[in-house]
């Protein structure tokens, strides 16, 4: 087994959650505010419902990325006692990182961590693991 560089619990996004929420009441309002045709007055409920369940969905998706995540020595990603590699570079934003992660069964995983799914001390050691890391790969 490798040494683990950086390892860190999960747990879900205050943010991210926030910001689900709130993108989908501004779009539930929007779409109650526009005027509808008569004959297309009876789409406004489903489309309500789906949008609804849009937001559910996404919501319970947010609340499961929840678990110990961990960076190996070797530069491989565990997550959920599986073995993940990273697909391409970590995408930084000052308040996220974006990881796309597939594993040997050939299983994708995007995984966004957000400034608040972990302490700040581990925000600051993963950023350092993953920049340290580039900068070891350039020629």
């Amino acid at each position: 087994m490798n040494a683990v560089r950086w390892q860190c619990n999960l747990r879900a996004s205050r943010s991210a959650r926030a910001l689900n929420v709130t993108l989908f009441l501004l779009c539930s309002v929007l779409l109650l505010s526009l005027s509808w045709p008569a004959e297309w007055a009876w789409g406004e409920a489903p489309l309500l419902l789906l949008l609804w369940a849009e937001g559910w969905r996404n919501e319970r998706r947010l609340v499961q990325r929840v678990g110990c995540l961990a960076l190996d020595a070797q530069g491989d990603w565990l997550w959920r006692g599986l073995r993940w590699q990273a697909e391409r570079k970590p995408d930084w934003l000052p308040y996220g990182v974006l990881l796309v992660l597939r594993n040997q069964q050939g299983q994708r995983w995007r995984l966004w961590l957000m400034h608040d799914n972990l302490p700040p001390a581990e925000w600051r050691t993963l950023r350092a693991c993953c920049f340290l890391r580039d900068e070891q790969t350039l020629p």
